[in-house]
């Protein structure tokens, strides 16, 4: 059965990549039963922390043209990423930033109560501190134990050297190279590829000639109900959503 990974949390309803659009997604595998994926991107904070934020600013998401890279934890926790989509009654929930340590906890908590839910980690490339970002994402696996093909975690990146590196340091966690805007099959140093959506609508075949190459084919982002069919009829692994409620009904359809 096709995975579905939420996309920066469960963002069609919350603020992304808040502690609020991860909890919800974790009630929604809870509630139906699933599996599902809790994506996020990562950067490093001023006191080298591992951040939950897809952009190197703040601008987009907290109001504030500063990088992430300047700010501690503590400083970034002091910055609203939820206002501007919920607006002034956000909660403190959706009003936080969350670090990736916290995100794992979040996962092992679940995981705790049965729930069936997996970090997917992208690291975000071209960044100040270059493949760093994998050594730190490798050594905080390490320190929970999470170094084998049953770990809760998924590393994903476009940067193919982010992708070799990390697969040298931990050779068995799952990951996958993400793809835009050209798809390769041959080479890749990752048990799946993970193109956009328009490249699998450009040429259909792709799927075929991944699985072919003994590779999985996750697809991102998939929000219409169309393109969720689309991908479903082609027979990808998973598909990453903003929107995991539509996706896990259509998957179990």
């Amino acid at each position: 059965m096709t995975l579905v990974i939420a996309h920066r949390g469960w963002s069609a309803r919350q603020p992304e990549q808040s502690r609020a659009a991860y909890v919800a997604a974790i009630d929604l595998a809870a509630r139906t039963g699933r599996r599902l994926g809790l994506e996020c991107d990562t950067h490093f904070s001023a006191d080298d922390q591992l951040i939950c934020l897809h952009d190197l600013d703040l601008a987009r998401t907290g109001g504030r043209p500063v990088d992430a890279r300047d700010l501690t934890v503590a400083q970034l926790k002091g910055v609203d990423i939820g206002s501007w989509l919920i607006g002034p009654e956000a909660t403190p929930a959706q009003r936080e930033l969350i670090t990736v340590p916290e995100l794992f906890d979040l996962v092992a908590e679940a995981r705790g109560r049965g729930i069936d839910v997996f970090a997917v980690v992208e690291t975000k490339h071209p960044n100040p501190c270059g493949t760093d970002v994998e050594r730190a994402l490798a050594g905080l696996l390490r320190e929970r134990g999470w170094v084998g093909a049953d770990a809760p975690v998924r590393m994903i990146s476009f940067d193919p050297e982010a992708v070799h590196v990390f697969a040298g340091l931990l050779p068995d966690v799952p990951r996958s190279q993400l793809q835009f805007p050209a798809p390769i099959v041959e080479g890749v140093e990752a048990p799946a590829i993970s193109p956009w959506l328009g490249m699998v609508r450009r040429d259909p075949e792709l799927v075929r000639r991944a699985h072919e190459a003994g590779l999985e084919v996750h697809v991102w982002t998939v929000n219409d109900p169309a393109d969720i069919a689309f991908c479903l009829e082609l027979g990808v692994d998973a598909i990453t959503t903003d929107s995991p409620d539509l996706a896990l009904q259509l998957v179990a359809d």
